[in-house]
């Protein structure tokens, strides 16, 4: 290990501030379609053929596309055109896998990044920032969660056969924080013989939800309502509930009431369902990749009034009320906790 000095620890700033950078320009060639282009040409664009076709002033493009080279983004050849590198094509190129990550750095740049120049004031008087309760920053926030019912597809039910079997012979799933209804919705397109139920506090996501449902013709088995978690009152009426990178989103005050909310809305036997990002308890573990996802969230949200879970936490609150068989498995290389807890 390099020794620690002025100099190693100034090209560890800068190396930051590259990322800051590189961060900008990727979300810079979401917003003008280059990577999508370059997607739909895997042989590649010269900038002359990519700025006309994209409508872009081509000087300002070149600069662009040098400095994603320099970032190696996009790679090169000898008669100028640009590709984007092995596996970009997923992540940035294609806005249909499950990989990619642009909406990730929209959020970053376009909502976090403006939540930050106003977070001084925030840190100052601990009351949350309006930002994060705008339409926009919910209709941003829920891209990156287009595809989660990805995960449960083809990594957690894989590995929980009796859950996708339960699935298969129909059920009642009620799913709480449901935002714009793309978790129930994929998973009711999965699951022909199951029923689906969504409630979640933002009436834009209810609204979107319910358009989407009923483009799909599917009022008959999937439904939505605008209800905070503490307001249910359904009682022994599921056999699964969900809450999916909800339960740190939950406000403090009304989390333990939500989860008592859950329990008394299963069927006996019933599951819970948790999908969260895992956070440390320990200071040595916030220097821990596993709890990357976590930490970084909880730092920009800890301005909406939000407060991520430790595993100890989860367990406690969990058990109070009133759920046994409480069991954990990372999922995504430890981007995610998948909880499972039985009434």
């Amino acid at each position: 290990m390099e020794e620690i000095s002025a100099k190693t620890q100034m090209a560890k700033i800068r190396t930051y501030e590259k990322g800051f950078m590189a961060t900008h320009l990727v979300n810079l060639g979401a917003k003008l379609g280059i990577f999508e282009a370059l997607n739909e040409n895997k042989k590649g664009l010269t900038v002359p053929i990519l700025a006309s076709k994209l409508g872009i002033h081509e000087p300002y493009l070149r600069i662009w596309c040098q400095t994603a080279y320099h970032f190696e983004i996009l790679d090169g050849d000898e008669e100028g055109r640009y590709t984007l590198q092995p596996y970009l094509d997923e992540i940035l190129g294609d806005k249909n896998h499950f990989r990619n990550y642009l909406a990730n750095i929209a959020m970053d740049v376009d909502l976090i990044g403006d939540g930050f120049t106003k977070a001084p004031g925030a840190f100052r008087t601990g009351r949350p920032l309006d930002i994060y309760q705008s339409p926009e920053f919910s209709e941003l926030a829920y891209e990156p969660t287009t595809n989660i019912a990805l995960a449960f597809l083809f990594m957690i039910f894989p590995k929980h056969e009796n859950l996708k079997l339960m699935l298969e012979k129909g059920i009642s799933f009620l799913d709480i924080g449901c935002g714009n209804g793309s978790l129930i919705i994929q998973l009711a397109q999965a699951f022909g013989n199951s029923r689906f139920v969504g409630i979640g506090p933002d009436a834009n996501g209810i609204k979107s939800a319910r358009s989407t449902i009923s483009e799909l013709e599917m009022e008959d088995r999937v439904s939505v309502n605008h209800l905070g978690g503490e307001k249910l009152e359904y009682k022994d009426e599921f056999e699964m509930v969900s809450m999916v990178v909800t339960l740190h989103e939950i406000p403090p005050a009304l989390r333990e009431k939500v989860v008592k909310k859950a329990y008394k809305a299963l069927k006996p036997q019933g599951y819970l369902l948790v999908l969260d990002f895992p956070y440390p308890s320990k200071l040595e573990d916030f220097r821990n990749p596993i709890y990357n996802y976590g930490i970084l969230d909880q730092f920009y949200e800890i301005c909406a009034g939000r407060v991520h879970l430790t595993i100890e936490q989860q367990n406690q609150l969990l058990t109070a009320s009133g759920f046994t068989d409480i069991q954990r498995w990372p999922v995504g290389r430890g981007m995610f906790d998948f909880i499972t807890a039985t009434k």
